[in-house]
């Protein structure tokens, strides 16, 4: 397997005159309210009266846009809010995050048990490869069993793994998808996929079972809908399962991996990347539960309602 070095071009800090700006406007800010599972339209209106007052946030969101945009570039930004969440506390910090995260599109609950931020903690007493297990969690898609997952798919870390292990991995589809056969994209092509259960969610669209790892549709509308999750199940003679080995492979040949800081936010553009982590640090069990690795987790929405 070979990786692929990391380079600091995917961090993106913030400006000390917008992390002042936010201390002095998320008091007064309206509580993040939903319709529907997306970010009610004038608390959204409200929030991004802010970004107009600075010129810096308007060039924040013009390098994020960049980063997560392109089909065949990285996919994915590190936004580094640790100055936020020191200066302003973990309630006033989230809702900025909030703030942030609405100038690239509508925050998006999805599961229904949940609030708008779901928590990611680490519990030793599940499956180890789920997201709040501590073990490998493979490259994936969020919702990919859904007719409309996420678009954006973010990822704020409270509290790094005390082990200093849990690496993020993250890594680019459409590069991958390139790098298959005709026959593998064929096979991937084919409408005969199935993972997880579907209930309790909201903006996502309705359940898609079975569905094709590769739609057809374009980058900007369309997903590769990849977990590696999926391939215990499959059967290791059917050429479909070869198929998605040979992807999963090309992703694991080009993925990146980075450790995340107190207030880094991950954010990944569905459409073009994967993302997982590395297992956590050993002897997790020597960790009392308040101090194991938390993160949470929000969607969002940039496209147009309707189809596929």
């Amino acid at each position: 397997m070979t990786e692929r070095k990391t380079t600091p071009g995917f961090r993106v800090s913030l400006p000390e005159t917008l992390v002042d700006l936010l201390g002095k406007r998320v008091i007064d800010l309206p509580a993040p309210d939903l319709d529907n599972g997306h970010l009610r339209a004038d608390v959204a209106a409200a929030y991004d009266s802010v970004r107009a007052e600075l010129p810096e946030a308007q060039l924040l969101v013009r390098r994020c846009r960049d980063l997560l945009g392109d089909p065949f570039g990285d996919g994915f930004a590190v936004l580094q809010l640790g100055a936020l969440l020191d200066h302003y506390g973990l309630n006033d910090g989230q809702k900025a995050a909030t703030v942030l995260l609405s100038w690239l599109g509508t925050p998006l609950r999805a599961f229904d048990k949940w609030p708008l931020w779901k928590p990611l903690g680490t519990n030793l007493a599940i499956e180890p490869m789920r997201a709040t297990g501590s073990g490998y969690n493979p490259l994936h898609i969020d919702v990919v069993n859904a007719t409309r997952p996420p678009d954006y798919s973010a990822l704020l870390c409270v509290r790094p793994d005390p082990r200093g292990e849990g690496y993020s991995l993250v890594s680019q589809l459409r590069r991958a998808v390139q790098s298959l056969s005709d026959e593998e994209r064929e096979l991937l092509a084919e409408p005969v996929f199935r993972d997880g259960a579907f209930f309790e969610l909201t903006g996502v669209g309705t359940e898609y079972a079975p569905f094709p790892v590769l739609d057809q549709l374009p980058a900007d509308g369309g997903f590769v809908r990849f977990t590696a999750k999926m391939l215990p199940d499959m059967d290791p003679s059917d050429p479909h399962t070869s198929a998605v080995r040979a992807l999963e492979r090309e992703l694991i040949a080009g993925q990146r991996r980075f450790l995340l800081g107190f207030g880094d936010l991950v954010v990944v553009n569905q459409h073009h990347c994967v993302h997982g982590r590395e297992k956590l640090g050993h002897g997790q069990e020597d960790v009392p539960e308040q101090r194991r690795r938390l993160l949470w987790q929000m969607f969002l929405r940039t496209t147009k309602e309707g189809g596929r």
